[in-house]
């Protein structure tokens, strides 16, 4: 196969994958209609087993959201429908700006793993911290439910670390 047909079918592929990422990254009405972007310095797409790993600063992109790391596996099902996403990184990162769906969410963490229904949402594992607005929560595990926009916060690392929250009042 020429290197031409080569970038063809790993661009088919990724333009694939990234309708099958469509159906799942965000929930809401307007954000299921955005395009998704992913950058990589490399992707291995595995279609037979719905597995695909990107790596080297990885960004994947849907409308304002943004998923962010070193490396990112993105899991589909029969259908092709995005079932989860699991980052790595130093950390590992996800954004939400400001806007139609509340106040700005930044999370980071060494490892995240996003589940696209069941509800949607995002876990922050082995240390993360999540800021929603000038909120600050930090722990060993971090639950963010996308859809309730309510976050989960459990100490219990190996440090013995608690769970920190810093909460301001609305004005």
């Amino acid at each position: 196969m020429s290197q031409q047909q080569n970038h063809e079918r790993t661009r088919s592929l990724l333009l694939g994958l990234a309708a099958a990422l469509a159906l799942g990254l965000a929930q809401s009405a307007s954000a299921q209609q955005d395009p998704i972007y992913l950058d990589a310095d490399a992707a291995e797409i595995d279609q037979s087993t719905g597995v695909s790993v990107y790596t080297g600063n990885v960004v994947l992109t849907r409308g304002e959201r943004e998923l962010r790391g070193d490396r990112m596996t993105v899991h589909t099902d029969d259908q092709r429908n995005l079932s989860r996403i699991e980052v790595s990184g130093s950390p590992a990162e996800f954004v939400r700006p400001q806007g139609s769906e509340g106040p700005a969410v930044r999370g980071q963490a060494p490892r995240i793993e996003y589940y696209a229904s069941g509800p949607e949402r995002i876990l922050l594992l082995d240390g993360g911290t999540v800021l929603r607005g000038a909120d600050r929560f930090t722990g060993e595990t971090i639950r963010y439910d996308v859809e309730a926009d309510v976050v989960d916060a459990r100490g219990g690392g190996s440090d013995g670390s608690r769970v920190r929250i810093t909460l301001f009042p609305e004005n």
